[in-house]
């Protein structure tokens, strides 16, 4: 019913059914084409009953340049046939357009007529003719849109690549391991008393100083000298002991030269966070109203004793870390090295090398070890 006005001429159902039929069999298509019949009628589809010829849709919405043009050329075919119609043809078709619905008309001889056989055919071969072109610039148009899914093997085929094996010595650091195994454990167990397990990383940090000028000479020394007198009155032996391997190691360069720190990273972060932290308390100081001379005072007076209790706070947490993860460390590699392969040994030896320990280790005597496990 919805190809009652073609191209503004109404035309019954099934004189149009009839055309179709000739076009399709005389152009040797199977029936996938009729979607396309139905596609080619619809776009025609006017609003009124008017002899003038209406264009289709814009072709930006439609189709490409090609439809464009075969639509132009099935309008130019269709008003010759159109204009080869009688009056009495034209009104004759007008009439089984209007009542196609109605049931009275439908059984009316009227309503069985038909176009004389040379003009369907001719009907016929115009939508043939619009059919093919169709059909053609459709399988253009799916072509394109289909993917070279062969395209990235087909890019890749031309390069030639080497998948022959290389010899690489690549060195992995066991004992890095190690201590990131203990220092996950500990710090486990330290959060889960609400304590905090400092970072014993070995990971050094350098830092360069350049001797200009005897004054600088002068203020690594004295450095150094502080340093020493900090160390003295440590109370924690492992502290104390780890800051004097340290100082003794270090030497004033002479002018022109270089001293080279090399500080723990985790250790050196702690320090300079604590600086920054009295920095900003200055600042905000000297925001609220406090004078240059008050700022200097306090620095030389409560800011140091912050900065070097808190410094020393963090040196000795990490050399207590440091030296219970490398203790653990160094258990580990020699609990592992202690394992000795002797000719002939059991399990059920073993076994009884580990009963005969027990009462050792429990404090308590236990019984004889059952002889059913030893088979």
């Amino acid at each position: 019913s919805s190809f009652r006005i073609l191209l503004g001429f109404p035309i019954g159902i099934h004189q149009f059914r009839g055309a179709a039929e000739m076009a399709r069999s005389q152009a040797k298509r199977p029936s996938p084409l009729l979607p396309a019949l139905a596609v080619g009628a619809g776009l025609c589809l006017l609003r009124s009953s008017s002899w003038s010829f209406l264009a289709a849709k814009p072709a930006s919405q439609v189709r490409a340049e090609h439809g464009r043009t075969a639509m132009r050329g099935f309008k130019e075919d269709f008003e010759s046939w159109r204009s080869s119609l009688t009056p009495e043809e034209r009104k004759m078709v007008q009439n089984q357009a209007t009542g196609e619905y109605n049931k009275k008309f439908r059984k009316s001889p009227e309503f069985s007529k038909n176009l004389p056989e040379e003009k369907l055919k001719s009907f016929a071969s115009i939508l043939g003719k619009f059919f093919d072109t169709e059909a053609a610039d459709y399988k253009k148009e799916l072509e394109r849109k289909v993917p070279n899914y062969n395209q990235l093997l087909e890019k890749a085929g031309d390069k030639v690549m080497d998948l022959s094996l290389k010899p690489r010595i690549v060195e992995m650091d066991r004992d890095a391991d190690r201590r990131y195994h203990w220092t996950t454990v500990k710090e486990k167990v330290a959060a889960a008393k609400g304590e905090r397990f400092a970072n014993p990383s070995p990971y050094k940090e350098y830092f360069n100083v350049e001797m200009k000028t005897k004054d600088d000479q002068e203020f690594l020394g004295q450095l150094f000298e502080k340093m020493k007198a900090e160390a003295a009155e440590m109370k924690d032996p492992q502290a104390k002991k780890a800051l004097e391997d340290f100082i003794a190691k270090q030497s004033v360069p002479a002018i022109g030269g270089k001293h080279v720190f090399a500080v723990e990273k985790a250790l050196s972060d702690q320090i300079f966070a604590t600086a920054n932290a009295i920095f900003a308390a200055v600042k905000n100081s000297k925001e609220q109203g406090m004078t240059d001379e008050q700022v200097k005072t306090w620095l030389e007076k409560e800011g140091k004793d912050i900065y070097l209790n808190v410094s020393k706070k963090w040196l000795t947490e990490y050399i207590k870390a440091n030296a219970e993860v490398e203790k653990d460390v160094q258990f580990m590699k020699d609990f592992f090295r202690s394992e000795k392969n002797v000719p002939g040994r059991t399990k059920a030896d073993v076994l009884k090398e580990m009963w005969a320990l027990l009462p050792e280790v429990m404090g308590k005597p236990v019984p004889p070890i059952d002889e059913g496990l030893l088979e």
